[in-house]
């Protein structure tokens, strides 16, 4: 805010009368040649979205699973995804992209609209818009006066209150949620998954002369909540909720975004730049059983800056819409991910595993510890610098698109692991002895990629636009931090043997650079759609064909392992649709979206089996939405459904979610300046699961939340 101050101050006298609402809306001036999907202030509110997850399905073929905890917010887009590191779309608020995934997951507040670009968007948005934007708008500074309060209580003692505030050239939001929690953990007779948090919100426009415009948007949120209702399945049955350590979550998020456009005779300029921190903490028992196995607990800290130029000429050419841009960052992430292991785990992943190997005539192999340590810290540089210019020529009703971004991302991590323990080989040693190991070194790589973009669009007939383009997006790769626990445990028990001069072949986890990096992902889009929009009716379809080269999956190493890691798969497929259609009259609405997908690998083999030919695993083959409604002059009811699935949970395809439906609804009454309503979701209480995991051999689930109903009021008080 001191920045966009100081310019105002310089460059010219404030306009007292404030301008229309300004956003650059930069990059959504630039034709995409693609689907779009855009949900409406109103929407939002009759459909109660009020954080990313619960566009879930609303926009088709977008599947964003509700686990864990806000850390956990996966997003899978026509068949593709991941659980952890890079996202495949990007996030956008207000034209600031949001650079760490572990701040996806916020509650909105004064939302003016969402809009998600669907397929790779490479050319104008560079990494990880694989499959599609994100763009969220918040409301801007009402011409007038205004103040108004929202509070609903429900189910969970769920809670939310928000107070929003307009005046001049300022808009002010707070918000505040709680929940008791929806799952309960057996072992500790407590539930696991509470939630309290808050968000703010300060947005400030101002025109300060007939060719300079300004914007800056403030926003800061904190959360501290449990999570990770995590449950065994285990010979076809769900065992409910069962671990005996902490399961918890804190994060700080800030934003600070600041926008400037100049509008000269011959060029307008919008620069971009945003200031992001994340700071957070997860606690999560990692064996999630009543046993004393092992424990994580994992602090960020991430510092991140953003600066983005857009040109483009003001005089119309008759045949030609030239948009030049470039753009960098950098980010900065210190990260520390101690691993403790208890005296079961001591004995189970440790102890049994070598003494496996060592003959009975040897000896048996002890460590008298209660507890150990494995620290793990990481020091984690990432920049990136991207050129890039989208030329569009309008020819009658035709219209031609050409593109192309160079992109260079690099990376450096530093990393330091430790361990100490005491050991003792019974049967060769009479004493205890220490042990030490030491495992730190540097890893750094540079990938440049170009990003081209073709598009064609026919505007011939009557409220109709058809058109078909052929796009590339990347993926950025990145650093296996969750591994090195399992490294250094590895190398521990073959240190220990080694020191008394015992060479142990029992298959642990190789200690190879390949696991401890992964490559970036790349994926060419072809796309057929129409769009049809007349009066109250629209009507919009896509086809697509999706070609993917080394795909990113999150996997779980063999046998006993603790860790997770990020792998590339050899090449996979994608083919689908994507629909939604719209009806508004007088009063009544009806929507539907729907989108399907075949996404298969064609060529990955892990080492030990071939997935040729298998689904790609966490992401539905189908997702359905559908609402009706109706508003009188005060009354207002809406009725929707959400269907997802078959899901495959793994690479094998050997346990698969099948396709379920959620049924919501909300019914509301205006009464002067006061609104009351009465909404809730899953009113059936389907009982489905949302997301699976492996930890040491065991299969594990996360159901889905079941009925929830609450109710609110909303005042306007000014």
């Amino acid at each position: 805010m001191i920045l966009a101050a100081l310019i105002s101050f310089f460059l010219s006298t404030p306009i007292d009368t404030l301008a229309p609402s300004y956003a650059t809306a930069a990059k959504e001036e630039m034709p995409v040649g693609a689907a779009v999907t855009t949900v409406s202030a109103l929407q939002l509110k009759q459909y109660g979205v009020n954080n990313p997850k619960d566009l879930q399905a609303l926009v088709p073929g977008v599947h964003l699973p509700d686990y864990g905890a806000s850390l956990t917010s996966s997003i899978y887009v026509r068949g593709f995804g991941s659980r952890m590191e890079n996202p495949v779309i990007g996030l956008y608020v207000d034209d600031f992209p949001i650079l760490d995934k572990n701040s996806y997951d916020l509650d909105y507040l004064d939302l003016a609209s969402v809009k998600f670009l669907h397929g790779p968007q490479g050319t104008a948005y560079g990494r990880n818009a694989l499959f599609g934007v994100l763009s969220v708008r918040t409301q801007a500074p009402a011409r007038e006066e205004m103040l108004r309060a929202r509070l609903e209580y429900g189910l969970a003692h769920h809670v939310r209150a928000q107070v929003s505030w307009h005046h001049g050239e300022h808009a002010f939001s707070l918000g505040y949620r709680h929940s008791r929690g929806w799952f309960k953990n057996e072992f500790k007779d407590a539930w696991a998954d509470p939630y309290n948090g808050g968000q703010l919100r300060w947005r400030w426009d101002r025109r300060l002369s007939a060719r300079w415009q300004m914007s800056n948007l403030l926003q800061a949120g904190l959360s501290a909540e449990g999570g990770f209702a995590y449950g065994l399945w285990k010979d076809g049955v769900q065992h409910p909720v069962s671990y005996n350590d902490e399961g918890s979550y804190r994060r700080i998020t800030v934003l600070e975004g600041f926008k400037l456009r100049y509008l000269g005779e011959k060029v307008q300029v919008d620069g971009i730049a945003s200031l992001q921190f994340l700071a957070d903490r997860m606690r999560m028992d990692q064996d999630y059983t009543p046993r004393s196995i092992f424990t994580l607990q994992q602090g960020q800290l991430s510092p991140a800056h953003t600066v983005e130029f857009i040109v483009r000429p003001v005089r119309e050419f008759a045949h030609w819409k030239p948009v030049s841009g470039v753009f960098a960052f950098f980010k900065y992430n210190r990260m520390e991910a101690p691993v403790l292991f208890k005296r079961d785990g001591i004995q189970s992943l440790i102890l049994d595993n070598a003494n496996k190997g060592i003959p009975e005539s040897i000896g048996t192999l002890d460590i008298p510890d209660n507890e150990f340590l494995i620290g793990s810290n990481f020091d984690i540089c990432t920049w990136n610098v991207a050129l890039y210019h989208e030329s569009h020529f309008p020819v009658g009703k035709w219209q031609f698109t050409a593109g192309l971004r160079l992109d260079y991302e690099g990376a450096l991590m530093a990393y330091d692991c430790t361990a100490s323990l005491h050991y003792q080989l019974i049967g060769m040693m009479s004493a205890v002895r220490p042990f030490t190991d030491r495992y730190s070194g540097t890893l750094s790589h540079g990938v440049p990629v170009l990003l081209p973009k073709l598009a064609v669009t026919y505007n011939g007939f009557p409220y109709t636009r058809i058109y078909t383009s052929a796009t590339k997006g990347y993926r950025a790769g990145g650093f296996n931090t969750q591994i090195f626990s399992d490294i250094l445990q590895n190398r521990l028990m073959n240190g220990m043997m080694a020191d008394l001069g015992v060479h142990l072949d029992n298959g642990s986890v190789s200690m190879g650079a390949d696991r401890t990096e992964y490559k970036p992902e790349e994926a060419w889009n072809f796309e057929l759609g129409f769009s049809f929009h007349k009066g109250g009716f629209s009507a919009d379809a896509s086809a697509f064909y999706i070609t993917a080269l080394r795909q990113q999956l999150t996997v779980f190493p063999p046998g006993m392992s603790t860790g997770r890691m990020m792998t590339n798969a050899g090449k996979s497929r994608s083919y689908g649709v994507e629909a939604q259609v719209s009806y508004n009259h007088g009063g009544f609405m009806a929507h539907a979206a729907y989108g399907w997908n075949n996404a298969r690998f064609t060529e990955y083999v892990d080492g030990d089996a071939n997935y040729a030919g298998n689904r790609i695993p966490y992401s539905p083959a189908h997702t359905l939405f559908a609402a009706l409604g109706y508003h009188w002059s005060k009354v207002s009811l809406q009725a929707h459904m959400r269907g997802i699935g078959p899901i495959a949970w793994n690479e094998e395809n050997a346990l698969v979610e099948p396709f379920y439906v959620t049924l919501g609804a909300r019914a509301s009454v205006s009464i002067g300046r006061v609104l009351l309503y009465l909404e809730g979701e899953n009113l059936t209480n389907t009982r489905y699961k949302a997301f699976y995991f492996k930890s040491m051999g065991n299969d594990f689930f996360q159901l889905g939340k079941p009925i929830s109903l609450h109710v609110g009021i909303q005042i306007r008080i000014i």
